[in-house]
């Protein structure tokens, strides 16, 4: 039984041609226990759907299949990374006494977003934990700072614990190594020291690029990699740089470094970001729009820390002032994070173009004078947006659209924000050219 075919069959005839377009552009997953899975392209469409047709279609769902039907709708790689995180349900907290004092609890692969940033050090991660010691032996991840390489150390230790309690785990530092064997040299006991490094199964180090320069230590690690290594005991390493790039380093250990397997995390790409985001301001119970959420993603392009530092400006700006946060805050009390970052502003060109391909008109004709209806809306639409999306004024909008002064732009403003409040479905459509124009 095609339930979604006959779905959009009784709901097309009523209509538009922009909305049927975009409705179609849904595919079904399929039917299973009850629940009717259905795939946006992407998390612009997924909103719009959800406010638009969720509840109707449950209904609809329900009649057709004479049963009571769920429907979930899911973005990009939302369904991949469900079923790839169905491993996790194993992941269960126990009294273990050997969990390292350091190891950060929030840091558990349930905790983590996955995303093509970070997917293939997850997975090797989890094949690891799985079978410590007889794949990828060493593993090697590196990236930038910030991108969630010390999570993913401190998820595997937590996630091989969780299936073996009595797993002997350290996890350090390259610096954290170095002033603990400083210490033992001192006293006098460097075979200590080896003997507890010795009877390991799992070892991780941090930022080994802090290793670079230090003979001694070194030399000591070389000693308690190769030990570990020849009884199958399992390594992971982390860097800011791949190991080709560690100059300072010996090249026996560099090639012990490589010998493995060797990852990089990059930095998180839109999708990722926004589920970061999401994640984060219900963490910190933030009341956060949606198109703020979206202008952060798009904007800060740095690193998972950015981002937790501006939602946390945000909150705390939003709370002294005691005012709801909307985009005209954020783009004020984030200005300084976006002037370091030399942000591209939202073009009005941008703007013009999202729109006019939107309605199916030329862009010249919301350029000139055209009355007709559709370009008069896309035209009135276009304006509105750019002034809401830039940091433009009134004048260089109206030069922007051929007028000759701002009262044509200040006009069609008011005009939108009227019928913004009496229109829910041309509200709807104002919302999703502006999803679409700032996850551009």
């Amino acid at each position: 039984m095609d339930i979604w075919g006959n779905i959009v069959s009784y709901i097309a005839p009523r209509l538009d041609k922009d909305s049927l377009k975009l409705l179609k552009g849904i595919k079904s997953i399929g039917l299973k226990d009850g629940v009717l899975k259905l795939y946006a392209p992407d998390i612009v469409y997924k909103d719009w759907f959800e406010i638009n047709f969720l509840e109707e279609v449950q209904t609809l769902a329900s009649k057709i299949a004479r049963q009571k039907i769920a429907v979930k709708v899911l973005s990009k790689e939302e369904e991949e990374i469900k079923q790839e995180k169905e491993v996790l349900t194993k992941e269960i907290p126990q009294e273990k006494k050997n969990i390292p004092v350091n190891l950060n609890p929030k840091f558990t692969f349930s905790n983590l977003i996955i995303g093509n940033c970070n997917k293939i050090a997850y997975k090797a991660c989890i094949a690891i934990a799985e079978n410590p010691g007889k794949i990828y032996n060493p593993l090697f991840i590196y990236g930038g700072v910030g991108l969630g390489k010390t999570h993913l150390l401190h998820a595997t230790a937590h996630y091989m614990l969780s299936k073996n309690p009595d797993a002997n785990v350290i996890y350090t530092t390259a610096d954290a190594f170095m002033s603990e064997l400083i210490t033992y040299m001192q006293k006098g006991s460097i075979l200590d020291f080896r003997r507890k490094y010795k009877n390991i199964d799992l070892l991780l180090i941090d930022d080994v690029q802090f290793l670079v320069g230090k003979e001694r230590t070194q030399i000591e690690f070389y000693y308690i990699f190769n030990a570990l290594h020849l009884v199958g005991k399992q390594v992971i390493l982390s860097s800011d740089t791949p190991p080709s790039k560690l100059k300072g380093i010996q090249e026996r250990l560099l090639s012990r470094f490589s010998s493995g397997l060797v990852v990089e995390v990059r930095q998180p790409d839109l999708d990722t970001k926004l589920r970061i985001i999401n994640k984060k301001a219900k963490e910190m119970k933030m009341e956060i729009p949606h198109d703020v959420i979206l202008f952060i993603a798009k904007t800060v392009n740095t690193n998972i820390r950015q981002l937790e530092g501006s939602l946390t400006k945000l909150k705390a700006y939003s709370q002294i002032m005691e005012r709801p946060i909307t985009l005209d805050m954020a783009r004020g009390v984030l200005s300084d994070i976006l002037e370091d970052m030399k942000i591209e502003e939202f073009s009005i060109e941008k703007v013009q173009k999202e729109v006019a391909n939107y309605f199916a008109v030329n862009l010249n004709e919301i350029l000139g004078k055209s009355r007709k209806k559709k370009v008069v809306e896309a035209r009135q639409i276009a304006m509105y947006l750019a002034r809401y999306l830039t940091n433009k004024s009134l004048n260089e909008i109206s030069k922007a659209f051929k007028k000759k002064d701002h009262t044509t732009v200040l006009n069609a403003i008011e005009k939108v924000e009227k019928r913004i409040e009496k229109d829910r479905k041309f509200k709807l459509t104002v919302e999703f050219l502006r999803d679409k124009i700032l996850t551009g």
